[in-house]
């Protein structure tokens, strides 16, 4: 009986995975869904009144041979705690033998997974020549999206809207390292108006209101609505923006849905095969919301767990 390999955040994060490697991983896995090669599990959750969250994620692959099961929680009441509220652990097993290969913190790859999407989705729907990107919410997923979203277009300027002076700040630091420089909006509509990319990824509290309007989306805008679309006024979408998801049918199954399923004209895996149209022309608007997707888990699982091997990251844990 072989070895588990235990990657901790520290090893995952420091392998530097490229925002290319991990959206050429996400479109391998993805065509896999059409061929037959890849399957990929809907969410399955349980929801406390509290906001409390707990959650299990599972897909599978014939190539690479791997599947991988998250688990996560999330607790809203954490931040009074100090503490994270995200937590979560993967387990990558090889899906022609079933044995376990591997445990790895699942905390750092749930927020570049979830902005991997993103950036997979900007390559078929947003303009190449993007170059002001508006973050709205200044947590993880802020920093995740900047971090990939840098590296895919010619960025020149990052919005930044929040409420926290210090998430603010951190995250207009990380955009001038890049290079960029930082437009702290003054109110929602300033963030939204004129950007050529949006990410809005504040916290989906129940009491959350809907306070964006798809209406002040330019022309040729792409926006990714991270925080399952209940910040945006989703009702007023139709006639204003093409709208996609990550999988269609893990949305059909959803009890909650994230907006009206006759607007969705795709997802990912459609965009990856050409079995749908992305981005047509300069001045169209295209809406991306979406809510996570176990796939995404297992490319950055799997990519990590090869790039640790030629390594020599991490721990041997004897089984």
């Amino acid at each position: 009986m072989s070895d588990l390999l235990y990657l901790t955040r520290a090893d995952v994060e420091g392998l530097g995975i490229t925002a290319r490697e991990m959206t050429g991983m996400l479109s391998r896995l993805l065509t896999g869904l059409r061929s037959g090669t890849s399957v990929n599990t809907p969410k399955r959750a349980i929801n406390r009144e509290d906001g409390r969250l707990y959650m299990s994620m599972l897909a599978a692959s014939d190539d690479p041979p791997r599947f991988a099961v998250k688990s996560l929680g999330v607790s809203p009441l954490n931040a009074e705690k100090g503490l994270p509220s995200i937590g979560a652990l993967i387990t990558l097993h090889d899906s022609v033998t079933g044995a376990p290969l591997a445990v790895m913190d699942g905390d750092w790859i749930t927020g570049v997974r979830t902005a991997a999407l993103s950036a997979l989705a900007a390559q078929h729907l947003a303009r190449e020549d993007a170059k002001v990107l508006s973050l709205i919410g200044t947590g993880v997923q802020g920093s995740c999206h900047l971090a990939l979203f840098s590296q895919l277009f010619p960025l020149t300027t990052v919005r930044i809207l929040g409420r926290g002076r210090a998430n603010i700040d951190k995250l207009a630091a990380e955009a001038r390292a890049l290079g960029l420089a930082v437009e702290e909006a003054s109110d929602p509509q300033a963030a939204v108006e004129g950007a050529d990319l949006v990410v809005s990824s504040v916290t989906p509290t129940p009491e959350l209101p809907r306070f964006l309007d798809p209406a002040w989306l330019a022309p040729g805008a792409f926006v990714s609505m991270v925080e399952l679309a209940r910040a945006w006024q989703v009702d007023r979408l139709a006639g204003r923006a093409r709208v996609f998801t990550d999988d269609r049918e893990q949305e059909r199954q959803m009890e909650d849905p994230l907006l009206e399923f006759s607007l969705i004209e795709g997802d990912l895996a459609a965009l990856a095969t050409g079995e749908v149209q992305g981005r047509r022309d300069a001045a169209e608007t295209i809406a991306f919301a979406f809510r996570g997707l176990a796939m995404g888990d297992l490319a950055l699982a799997a990519l990590c767990h090869e790039k640790a091997l030629a390594a020599g990251v991490g721990t041997a844990l004897p089984r």
